[in-house]
């Protein structure tokens, strides 16, 4: 009989999630350029730019789509080869290349079909970056340390966004081509090393051992992780600027507009403990309170609210998603954590597809609806804090309930033992 512990020692795995937040920095980088130029391509390839804002959202439905796809394909890989590595570098080198092809299309002579058809395959083969390498992360973790891992993971996606608005300002005139390039071959010769974090970070016997537990229905938190991401989609992409305008010159929005992001980086540090803690599902619901708490201050008047208020909504947002992932992971377990993983993801990508639709519908441009928008995110960030703990706390009684009648059943019967030394 050994003592060892098949799976990984603590520092190793944050070791890997660091590195996998570095990954997600350089694909958010490579999705913030795409963004920035693609008004600019489709007109390259005679698409007028008023379709923009429809290709965002046909990708938004691409990633919810192959985000599960790529999920589940990396629990079958798990189960049949215990590893990943190869199978998502291949699959990175091929969304790299069509990355890096995209400015050169329009050069080449390329008509609207083959530069929409490669978009698609970059949007598709970035999922294999996104729920596989989440799944492998949170399948060697013991359950406890999925959070704190996930935030050191997410880390690199909060740096991403917050540098987003400077990007925006330092690309203006700038040959797409040149940004694509250097994006696209840097998030390569960083993925190339994930053979190697796979290999020295994660042993192929490092199955995290099963745990008895009672996660959370999908029913439950999914619903709330939704109303939650559309309350940050709502309040950071759409509200945000014109309530920092309210109070400063547009000069200074590339200063401002990261300070949610600031926050939602600094909660990658306090996740991990709090849900360690108090649990996943209770930091959850007060971390969408929080939340909400920060929305209700960008209401007030002055600079300093709207600071105050968006550094607190980023706290909540970077703790609620950290502990998603947490509880994400605890519904698929021991198979399937990557598929609800992707699940996860989807969800994420279905709140960007509603956004979008709402700035397509110009409801924030509407007289009527934008009181409604007003409120909106607020009340929805309260609603999936609210949600998830009650379908805690109904968990709760019902494993209390279910604990006393097994108690009574073993005492009816004599087969209650005494507790083993």
């Amino acid at each position: 009989m050994t003592n060892a512990d098949p799976r990984p020692s603590a520092g190793r795995l944050t070791g890997l999630s660091i590195y996998l937040g570095v990954v997600q920095f350089f694909l958010l980088a490579t999705w913030v350029l795409y963004v920035i130029f693609l008004p600019g391509l489709l007109a390259s390839v005679g698409i007028e730019k008023h379709w923009t804002g429809w290709v965002l959202l046909a990708d938004q439905v691409l990633f919810a789509c192959f985000d599960i796809a790529a999920g589940f394909a990396a629990d079958r890989a798990f189960r049949l080869y215990a590893r990943i590595g190869y199978a998502v570098m291949a699959v990175t080198v091929l969304s790299c290349l069509a990355f890096l092809a995209l400015p050169w299309l329009p050069q080449l002579g390329a008509g609207p079909e083959l530069f929409l058809a490669v978009t698609a395959l970059w949007v598709v083969s970035s999922s294999a970056l996104r729920a596989p390498l989440f799944g492998l992360l949170a399948r060697h973790a013991a359950k406890p340390a999925v959070p704190r891992l996930a935030g050191f993971a997410l880390l690199g996606m909060g740096v991403a966004a917050a540098l987003s608005p400077y990007l925006g300002t330092l690309m203006t005139g700038v040959d797409p081509r040149l940004p694509f390039a250097v994006s696209s071959l840097a998030l390569l010769l960083v993925a190339t090393g994930l053979i190697a974090a796979e290999r020295h970070g994660v042993p192929v016997a490092a199955a995290a051992p099963d745990v008895p537990s009672s996660p959370l229905p999908v029913w439950g938190f999914l619903p709330a992780v939704l109303l939650a991401a559309l309350a940050v989609q709502i309040a950071v992409f759409i509200q945000a600027a014109p309530r920092y305008l309210l109070d400063v010159d547009p000069s200074q929005l590339p200063w401002l507009l990261p300070v949610f992001w600031i926050g939602f980086s600094l909660a990658a540090f306090t996740a991990g403990r709090l849900s360690a803690r108090w649990g996943a599902a209770r930091v959850f619901a007060a971390s969408c309170l929080l939340g909400g708490l920060g929305l209700w201050l960008t209401g007030l008047t002055g600079l300093e609210a709207a600071l105050g208020g968006y550094l607190l909504a980023g706290l909540g947002w970077g703790t609620a998603l950290a502990t998603a992932f947490g509880l994400a992971a605890d519904c698929g377990r021991p198979q399937r954590i990557a598929t609800y993983t992707g699940i996860l993801f989807a969800v994420l990508a279905g709140a960007a597809f509603l956004r979008l639709g709402i700035n397509l519908a110009g409801w924030p441009k509407q007289a009527d609806l934008a009181p409604i928008l007003d409120w909106a995110p607020m009340m929805s960030w309260l609603l999936g804090g609210l949600l998830v703990l009650l379908v805690s706390l109904n968990r709760g009684l019902a494993g209390s309930q279910n604990g006393k009648d097994l108690r009574i059943r073993r005492k009816s019967t004599g087969s209650e033992t005494p507790p083993q030394r």
